[in-house]
Parts: structure tokens; C-alpha cells; sequence
């Protein structure tokens, strides 16, 4: 498994189709993944790793700085104000945006690997990202590595599931 930079603009289809393996996408949701990663690879300061066996991506992590007022800091902000956590929405935040594995290779460190080296490679004191309340093997993982959570549960739009927002001081504990 060789872990290198992931042009994510290129990677658009083999991304969605692992985030769709990962979490059991239906074909419609896949397609919309699609759409978000295209949008997300312009985004200014992206920072993309992939985990490739041979040519095939197997895992993928990205992130970029906080601070746009993007759809998803605008669902976050008012949780973070609530709970006395604003300050997390700022330049020098890193947004760890998508970290996935195929579960044929999932259990392995494959996440751990993917989200340090995005991690390591930004200049950013802190990192935040949202993850769902029940993926209690992501949240282990997460602590793991120095991540506590800043919000109670709570639905994007209103819609289950529930997520959970938390963060952590750069560099990442090892």
C-alpha cells in the first residue's frame, strides 16, 4: 500500500465509489458525492492523500482551511457558538473534510496513515471535523489521536443522523 498525494480533481469517481463501498451508498448518493468532491478539489489550500494498492485507490483523506462559510461551516458555526467553541471556525483550523476506507481494506491503520498525512502536511494549529455519532469505531480512532468532541449530537438540516463535531491540536498524538 503506498500512500501519496491524491489529485482529487482526477480521483472524483474512485473516491465516491470507496466512500460508497465504505458506507453503503445507493447509486444516486454516489453520483452526488461525485459532484461535492468536484467542488471540493478547487477549493484554495486542499490538502489530499490517497492510499493506492497499485493503481487502485483504496482509502482517501482530505482537508482544508476553516473559514470560507462554506455549507458546512454555516450547519456547525451555530453549534460551536453554543458550545463556546467559535474560535475552531478559523484560518488556522484545518477542516479534515473526508477520510475514507474500502472495507476490504478497512482494520488495518489504512485511516491512521490517511488522516496524519493530511494532518502533518498543514500548517494549521487545530483540526475539526464532524463525524456520525454512531460510527463508534471512527470516534475511537479519532480520540486516539487527540481529537475530543466540542458539540453535543446534532442532524445536519435537521435530518438524521446525528453527528458530533470535534477537534485537535496540531501535531496529531501519535
Amino acid at each position: 500500500m503506498i500512500i501519496a498525494s491524491l489529485d482529487l480533481a482526477s480521483a472524483v469517481v474512485p473516491a465516491a465509489a470507496v466512500m460508497a463501498a465504505a458506507f453503503g451508498l445507493t447509486p444516486a448518493e454516489e453520483l452526488q458525492r461525485r459532484d461535492i468532491f468536484a467542488e471540493h478539489a478547487s477549493h484554495p489550500g486542499l490538502i489530499a492523500r490517497g492510499a493506492f494498492d497499485g493503481p487502485t485507490l483504496t482509502g482517501f483523506c482530505y482537508g482544508f482551511p476553516a473559514g470560507d462559510r462554506s455549507w458546512w461551516e454555516r450547519q456547525v458555526h451555530p453549534r460551536l457558538a453554543a458550545a463556546g467553541a467559535a474560535s475552531w471556525l478559523s484560518p488556522d483550523t484545518l477542516e479534515l473534510t473526508e477520510l475514507h476506507v474500502h472495507p476490504a481494506h478497512q482494520g488495518h491503520g489504512l485511516g491512521r496513515t490517511l488522516i496524519t498525512a493530511v494532518c502533518d502536511a498543514s500548517p494549521a494549529s487545530r483540526v475539526l471535523l464532524s463525524v456520525r455519532v454512531e460510527s463508534t469505531a471512527a470516534r475511537h480512532l479519532y480520540a486516539t489521536l487527540g481529537f475530543t468532541e466540542l458539540t453535543p449530537a446534532f442532524p445536519f438540516n435537521g435530518i438524521p443522523p446525528h453527528y458530533l463535531l470535534m477537534g485537535a491540536s496540531q501535531p496529531l498524538l501519535r
